[in-house]
């Protein structure tokens, strides 16, 4: 029974000596980041790499959850097109924004981006003023509560915090969770 409580008490005092090493900001995270075949940014650089692992979740969270959006709108829209095309549903100013964004892509297409229509340029706060502005074309049936768009602009600045190379706490990015939930909760992806 001592031996017991011993080896219990060994392996929770290595643990946490596992986790304050990782957490050092001098120590080589586990994960790696490569460059090159033979080049890790976690040699060199182990806090930087450190925290973009951190960012990483709640990118990943903005990705899903635009892309979510993304769908939602076109699927949408099309169903009510009638001789239209969704993107005929967009309020002016969002189209102008995204005008401007395929005169740069125009530019930029010596770069390796493929082909990407209207909605892969629109921004989170765009697909969700296109979901307001046209809530009578169906997404008044389909979403039901407007405070879903609310919520969601207010995660507009954390994902521009995420995408410009900043981490957010674990509390922001358990608020970004929760605003997926109650979508999901509302339109099943």
């Amino acid at each position: 029974m001592k031996t017991d409580n011993r080896a219990a008490l060994f392996i929770m005092l290595g643990r946490e000596a596992t986790k304050g090493i990782g957490e050092s900001q001098s120590v080589v995270p586990q994960q790696s980041l490569l460059v090159s075949d033979t080049y890790d940014l976690a040699l060199s650089m182990p806090d930087a790499v450190r925290r973009s692992h951190l960012a990483s979740e709640a990118y990943r969270l903005f990705f899903v959850f635009e892309e979510y959006l993304r769908q939602l709108v076109v699927e949408v829209l099309a169903q009510e097109a009638e001789g239209k095309t969704w993107w005929d549903f967009a309020p002016p100013d969002v189209k102008e924004e995204v005008s401007k964004l395929e005169a740069n892509e125009e530019v930029k297409s010596w770069m390796a981006l493929g082909s990407r229509d209207k909605s892969a340029l629109m921004t989170l706060p765009q697909l969700l003023r296109v979901i307001d502005v046209c809530w009578k074309q169906g997404f008044d049936e389909l979403i039901r509560d407007k405070a879903l768009i609310f919520q969601a602009r207010v995660l507009a600045h954390l994902r521009n915090t995420i995408c410009h190379m900043t981490t957010i706490s674990v509390e922001e990015t358990e608020r970004v969770r929760q605003t997926m939930r109650d979508w999901f909760r509302a339109v099943a992806p």
